[in-house]
């Protein structure tokens, strides 16, 4: 990423295949395919310590100028969806800990103008309960939430963090 940053990123519109519409541009992937949906990583970090992926202590994370900045989020987004996307999840580690994550929202949505159906976001849920009415005003149509239980005790022990109750 960091050598992308030395190149201006310029982007060319493809050109119109024999299954879109007038105006869309589909994505066709070298089995012919065309895909319309588009998942977006906004961060590493977690604000869980799963078995599973990650250890207690936590990872080294990448420095921060190795990770997508809000402006390039947008303009990636804004590039597929004049390629025909018309959907995109947001995805993480735990995008909800991404301390802009409801202005990022709000610019995603805004490209419903331009196109775009639907945005959706996967996540664990711990802090959805302080963002989801301005995520929903952003643009959020649907939520993915990752849980390992529906138990107490097993919850704290695959997650190593208090939060079940949230």
């Amino acid at each position: 990423l960091v050598a992308l940053r030395q190149v201006p990123i310029t982007f060319q519109k493809a050109a119109p295949t024999a299954r879109t519409e007038a105006n869309t541009r589909m994505l066709e992937d070298s089995f012919g395919r065309f895909h319309d949906y588009l998942r977006i990583s906004l961060t590493e970090k977690c604000n869980l310590r799963c078995k599973y992926c990650m250890p207690e202590e936590g990872v080294p994370l990448s420095p921060s100028d190795t990770q997508l900045t809000t402006p390039e989020i947008v303009k990636l987004a804004t590039f597929f969806v004049e390629q025909g996307v018309t959907k995109i999840r947001l995805t993480g580690g735990e995008p909800t800990v991404r301390p802009d994550i409801t202005e990022l929202m709000a610019q995603i949505g805004a490209l419903k103008s331009k196109g775009l159906k639907s945005i959706g976001i996967t996540t664990n849920g711990i802090a959805l309960h302080k963002q989801l009415p301005a995520l929903m005003e952003g643009g959020l149509d649907g939520i993915n939430m990752s849980l390992d239980t529906l138990h107490e005790k097993k919850f704290t022990f695959i997650t190593r963090r208090n939060g079940f109750k949230h």
